[in-house]
């Protein structure tokens, strides 16, 4: 069928607009001729605007030929030869990591690689609730009291002057690993590899700090192995590839940017996690229920949010004492307790997302960016909760959990919004007391009084800029399928173009003209139906989180007639068996009945 064939102006049963997406028919057949690739996957590519020179490698990435040097981030030997040297002097080296699954891995990463070359380090979490984000003088005082000699610190430190000076002052070096938007003016540490440095020209401004943390252990291997320090010590070189598993997971938390080297490790790390190799991780899979192998969704919306519930609600470093534990009874509590973290968090965030969607009304929906705050909401979940708003209103959303005056805030922004920079920039102009982020999450501290000021200095950076599908809600498509093609040898044509995340997002096809021959509820949220192909087959539809909500309200309404979806095509497995599914994201009028 012809993607030409589709009529753009309409709204569907929804209230919302569909919209194909753009891609090249010449370079599709030169794609198609010269790679030995399907169409579908020929248009996705140029849909993608993947360079020819390019096109083997995405479809089929090499970790060995695509890992860039580590050399070409800033500061990265001066690390190596500083980790080098403590380790030739025996020096204590330890870590100072983050809360969430970015910082976990990374903590997790380096204490799993020096456990390997026989090397114990001391690692430091702080509490979110008693400490707060990023170093402070009083755990570097503790480092200290240990004899530490160096502090590595992970996901956090490119704005920690003063904790840094204060480590300078008392004989102890700091090496700085994180991806964090920096002011200016940088800390005077050891060494601060950040590839969103001004000065730096690595090209990775994109990686997570995990995926940072991951071209140190490179750097330092390379270190390591050209200094003759393994066979010295009659040790085997670590297998870096092992250490991937936590980079997937890690990369995939963040939702950094699925490009690049970013794509191949976690390609790359979801084929080692599904070997199951690290325990802590394997336990969390499996409390997780995850039977068949792991996807990005699993490590985005399962195995993540379980890591991340014990920083929410203070059990900081029970992450990652998981990610880096061998014994099965240590193991096997700390999986059950994060567990309940995260169904007690899910309760949390449940009670504290329906008060901040009550605060927004028509005046504050006026401003590009959403604030709302709440004097008795729980700390450890406005991060999700903005994440919720920022879904459902499609602005960039800041929630604040105000205490004694003092408020706490968490930020997610969408695609053409740097919430990082804006918070920097509020920083600079002395409206927040502390802060800093990424393009798309950012956290920061403010006088509860000075919010209102905070939302008009932000509006005023932003309103020039253009908010994607401010005025109305629109969803896209890359193609125009029969529903003949649900089934297992598309989602294979597919996926070679995944992993899917952040600007690699998964394929979204109409099918036109679908018979919908049952609508039935599974649980308290979802609708499976039925749908029946070209070829006359009945294939499984689900309506996930339907239930109670328009799109619900009209599979029932149409149960038995004729429409136009919009949906992604997967996989099934169950009990040994791969059935082919649609996840409807949408519905619409049939348009040729």
């Amino acid at each position: 069928m012809k993607d030409d064939s589709f009529n753009k102006n309409f709204y569907s049963l929804t209230n919302k607009k569909w919209s194909l997406k753009k891609y090249n028919e010449k370079d599709v057949d030169y794609i198609t001729q010269s790679h030995d690739v399907s169409p579908l996957v020929a248009k996705l590519l140029s849909i993608r605007n993947v360079n020819y020179k390019d096109i083997q490698s995405y479809i089929n990435p090499s970790l060995k030929n695509s890992i860039p040097d580590p050399s070409t981030l800033t500061d990265m030997d001066i690390a190596c030869e500083r980790i080098f040297k403590a380790i030739l002097d025996e020096d204590r080296i330890s870590i100072f990591g983050d809360y969430d699954v970015d910082g976990s891995t990374s903590t997790s990463i380096l204490v799993n690689y020096f456990r390997q070359i026989s090397i114990n380090l001391d690692f430091h979490i702080p509490d979110r609730f008693t400490e707060g984000y990023g170093p402070s003088i009083n755990s570097f005082s503790k480092f200290k009291s240990q004899n530490t000699n160096v502090i590595i610190t992970v996901d956090c430190g490119t704005m920690a002057h003063s904790e840094i000076a204060y480590a300078n002052q008392q004989g102890m070096d700091v090496i700085v690993l994180d991806h964090h938007l920096p002011e200016i003016s940088l800390p005077e540490a050891k060494a601060i590899i950040n590839p969103n440095r001004i000065d730096d020209t690595s090209g990775l401004n994109y990686l997570s700090a995990v995926g940072v943390t991951f071209m140190l252990t490179v750097g330092l291997n390379r270190k390591l192995r050209d200094e003759g320090w393994f066979e010295k010590k009659l040790l085997k070189e670590p297998n870096l590839i092992e250490l991937l598993d936590l980079v997937a997971l890690g990369t995939i938390c963040d939702a950094v940017p699925l490009k690049g080297v970013n794509r191949i490790l976690v390609s790359r790390g979801i084929d080692v996690i599904n070997k199951r190799l690290n325990p802590g991780l394997k336990s969390l899979i499996e409390v997780s229920k995850i039977k068949s192998k792991v996807s990005v969704y699993d490590l985005g919306f399962k195995i993540g949010p379980r890591i991340n519930a014990g920083g929410r609600l203070g059990y900081s470093s029970f992450g990652t004492e998981l990610l880096t534990e061998s014994d099965k009874y240590k193991i096997d509590s700390l999986t059950k307790n994060l567990d309940k973290f995260n169904m007690e968090r899910r309760t949390i965030e449940s009670y504290v997302l329906d008060q901040a969607i009550s605060q927004v009304d028509e005046e504050k929906l006026k401003n590009k960016l959403l604030i709302v705050a709440g004097e008795d909401w729980h700390e450890g979940v406005i991060g999700i909760v903005a994440s919720r708003l920022k879904e459902k209103f499609n602005r960039p959303s800041i929630v604040f959990a105000v205490n004694n005056g003092e408020a706490k805030g968490s930020g997610r922004s969408i695609k053409g919004i740097d919430i990082g920079q804006l918070v920097v920039a509020a920083v600079q102009c002395n409206l927040v007391e502390k802060g800093g982020g990424h393009a798309m999450a950012a956290g920061l501290t403010i006088k509860s009084e000075m919010i209102p000021k905070l939302s008009e200095f932000f509006d005023r950076q932003i309103s020039s800029k253009k908010i994607e599908n401010d005025d109305e809600t629109i969803l896209f498509a890359d193609s125009i399928l029969s529903t003949s093609a649900i089934n297992l040898e598309v989602n294979q044509e597919i996926e070679k173009i995944g992993p899917f995340g952040s600007e690699n997002p998964e394929p979204a096809f109409i099918f036109k003209n679908v018979y919908v021959a049952a609508v039935d509820k599974i649980g308290d949220d979802h609708f499976k139906c039925l749908i029946k192909s070209d070829g006359g087959r009945f294939i499984e539809a689900m309506a996930f989180r339907s239930v109670k909500t328009k799109l619900g309200e009209e599979l029932i309404k149409n149960k038995g007639s004729f429409i136009d979806l919009l949906g992604k095509i997967k996989i099934n497995e169950w009990g040994g068996k791969k059935i082919p599914q649609l996840h409807i994201i949408d519905i619409s009028k049939a348009e040729n009945r």
